[in-house]
């Protein structure tokens, strides 16, 4: 029976079952050093996960407030649009029945929204808040209002100091029925 030899880190063993428990403890003592060298790498990895999460918090708490804002405009613009669609006057149509039309004015358009507005106290409960220039009456039968806000990021304040604008338009239509 032929006896080999083995050179494992600068030694030579013999082949056997000392050769290896010899190779395992060496195994293992690479392995602790492999260990300490990588000591602290799950902490950053997991640092950089609760990072990521707050990131993504953050921007979903942001579009959220964007959102929830823009729909308490444009809830506020519907009423506007209704109230200004009621300041309607009465108007013969020329050439159809005898019955009366509704007409609407820009500027009676533009004073039913700005009493709305003031009634409803919507100025306080926006920042930034604007009527737009597009409010009135294009066509003399529907009152389109739009009305501007500004909108703060709940939580990224600091890469957005000055806000979102936004921007909500409602029409509604001045019609008279039997």
């Amino acid at each position: 029976m032929t006896r080999g030899v083995l050179a494992m880190r600068g030694r030579a063993l013999r082949r056997g079952p000392v050769a290896y428990e010899a190779m395992g403890t060496a195994r293992r003592a690479g392995g602790q050093a492999g260990r300490q060298q990588e000591s602290g790498q799950i902490l950053l990895l997991l640092a950089g996960y609760v990072m990521l999460c707050l990131m993504v918090a953050s921007v979903v708490a942001g579009v959220s407030a964007v959102h929830i804002e823009r729909q308490r405009l444009l809830s506020t613009a519907d009423g506007a649009a209704e109230a200004a669609a009621d300041s309607f006057t009465l108007i013969d149509i020329v050439g159809g029945p005898d019955l009366p039309g509704a007409a609407l004015r820009p500027e009676r358009v533009r004073g039913a929204v700005a009493a709305f507005l003031e009634e409803s106290g919507a100025e306080e409960r926006f920042e930034g808040f604007t009527v737009g220039s597009a409010t009135g009456s294009p066509d003399g039968r529907s009152a389109r209002v739009t009305l501007c806000a500004v909108v703060r990021f709940p939580l990224a304040g600091i890469l957005l100091p000055e806000g979102i604008q936004i921007e909500a338009t409602s029409t509604a239509r001045a019609r008279l029925s039997r």
